[in-house]
């Protein structure tokens, strides 16, 4: 019920004979694989972020043979300043709505990406210097289909993106790194992840039967028989949620994409067990959770209030809960922003549980009983 079984997962799965045992090979990284790359970022008005996005590109250790932006019809000045920055610039004819659409857009002319791998890059997002270099040795592996990294908010100034600071630094640091250790991360983020490109072209490019193209992405490369790896090391920051409403939009799109994926693949899920198992502990767990977390939180309080007993077995589960959320958001968090932000995004993981509780709740409604899909990508920031 709690992600703290994910942390024994991820220490049991480094072990060399259960990794035997559950059937998963560990390929070392070959230090003399060096292939081109191309990046891609789709943008539609990004005029704010787009800029610094591509001069992290270009201050990168290992630097990429082409950038390419695809404008999706933008009303600012995003196209203009892509072609000041010397970067191939692609403008669609109309507007597609969608990022699986406008990545496709430029994967289907092989004289643009004719490099053996690409990145897929948000234009709100930059990069460490050696984020990119990090992501490439993995993909020496003939079976593996790509490589994602560790995600850290750009702005941590507010509640939104401060909550969202420990979800990232706890949530891929423990649940994510448990994954790829068992070697079903859920997703190869698309913020920033490098794919082979003719893996992704024999796949059929990028789903754009769901809200997100990321995770359809992901499990049908699994289905395929192929890997995805989580490198921590190689580190993201994009632009995060400042505002309550922006959160919760883009936190429905996220939820409506996972049950859209579900619900496109369905018993297919199954050719990857540990990806179907790891799905549908996601689902119970999703569904279970909110359901405790009121009675639970509402009992502490009256007790307290009254000066009645609580169960020993109820504080230390709370206990342990707290406590390893707040050990590992420290300890993640503070080289990055330090330790009052840590702390503060801490807290703000716990506030923003019910927030998050409700967005599950209401978009499994939506999506699987009521058939009403989220077919709009509202973003902002």
């Amino acid at each position: 019920m709690n992600l703290a079984l994910g942390k024994y997962w991820n220490a049991l799965s480094r072990n060399k004979f259960l990794n035997f045992m559950i059937g998963r090979t560990v390929v070392p990284d070959l230090p003399d694989y060096k292939p081109d790359i191309t990046v891609l970022i789709a943008a539609y008005n990004e005029e704010e972020s787009l800029a610094n996005t591509i001069r992290s590109i270009q201050a990168q250790s290992y630097l990429p043979k082409k950038i390419i932006v695809i404008d999706d019809c933008s009303t600012d000045r995003t196209g203009e300043i892509a072609k000041s920055m010397g970067v191939i610039t692609l403008r669609m004819d109309k507007n597609v709505g969608s990022k699986a659409r406008a990545q496709n857009y430029a994967l289907s002319g092989t004289d643009l990406v004719d490099t053996e791998l690409f990145l897929t890059l948000d234009a709100d997002t930059i990069l460490d210097q050696g984020a990119l270099e990090k992501l490439v040795p993995p993909l020496a592996d003939p079976k593996m289909f790509s490589t994602c990294g560790f995600v850290i908010p750009q702005i941590v100034n507010n509640f939104w993106n401060t909550a969202r600071f420990g979800q990232y630094v706890y949530g891929i640091g423990l649940a994510k790194e448990a994954q790829d250790n068992i070697g079903v991360p859920l997703v190869s983020s698309g913020c920033f992840s490098l794919f082979k490109t003719a893996l992704v072209r024999q796949l059929g490019g990028f789903p754009a039967e769901a809200i997100i193209e990321d995770i359809p992405l992901t499990w049908k490369a699994y289905i395929a028989g192929y890997s995805v790896k989580l490198v921590p090391k190689a580190v993201c920051y994009p632009i995060d949620p400042a505002t309550r409403e922006v959160y919760i939009k883009q936190c429905c799109r996220w939820q409506s994409g996972i049950f859209q994926s579900m619900a496109l693949y369905k018993w297919q899920l199954w050719k990857k067990k540990r990806l179907a198992l790891l799905l549908y502990w996601y689902v119970l767990s999703g569904l279970l959770m909110p359901l405790a977390y009121f009675p639970v939180a509402a009992y502490i309080a009256y007790s307290l209030a009254t000066g009645a007993s609580i169960p020993t077995a109820l504080l230390f589960w709370v206990g342990f809960d707290l406590s390893l959320t707040f050990l590992y958001i420290m300890y993640g968090g503070v080289k990055y922003y330090g330790y009052r932000k840590s702390f503060k995004a801490w807290l703000f993981y716990w506030a923003i549980a019910p927030v998050d509780g409700y967005i599950f709740l209401k978009t499994i409604w939506n999506e699987w009983i009521l058939g009403k899909r989220l077919t709009v990508w509202h973003k902002g920031h």
